[in-house]
């Protein structure tokens, strides 16, 4: 997913292959235990077609969704749908009422998606990491707007 659509993410896949594999391991420990972080996957027949996760902001109202991404063989099924209303209904378990999350502005198909499941631009952008010169969005939407 980062190598193929590397200008649709915040990080590189260079960067993210240098992270030991405690940390990656951590982070899935902690999203297991779906307090602080949670990790969603779209599967079927066992093969993985689609992920998301998210996490507690600072604010204890706000959830961040991050790295959404579904296998382009599965897109238009829905899936990405479904992945976002599962952020929704986590974030809503814990009182949480928004959901933000970070879009790269070249990413037009997943700017459009995320229209239609809710969000909407809050008129901050931020630069984009890793030195690249681009932007990316910033997007939210309230978690019952996702829920409806």
């Amino acid at each position: 997913m980062l190598r193929d659509d590397a200008d649709f993410f915040a990080t590189r896949y260079d960067d993210m292959v240098r992270e030991p594999d405690r940390a990656w391991r951590d982070w899935v420990a902690e999203a297991a235990a779906g307090e602080q972080k949670m990790l969603f996957v779209a599967e079927e027949n066992g093969r993985w077609l689609g992920v998301v996760g998210a996490f507690a902001r600072v604010t204890p109202l706000e959830v961040q969704l991050i790295s959404m991404w579904v296998d382009p063989s599965a897109r238009g099924r829905g899936l990405a749908q479904k992945l976002i209303t599962a952020v929704a209904r986590w974030a809503s378990e814990r009182g949480a009422t928004r959901v933000v999350l970070f879009v790269q502005e070249a990413n037009t198909p997943a700017q459009a998606l995320y229209a239609r499941a809710g969000f909407r631009p809050t008129g901050d952008r931020a630069p984009a990491a890793g030195g690249r010169s681009a932007f990316k969005l910033i997007l939210a939407a309230t978690v019952q707007d996702l829920l409806t």
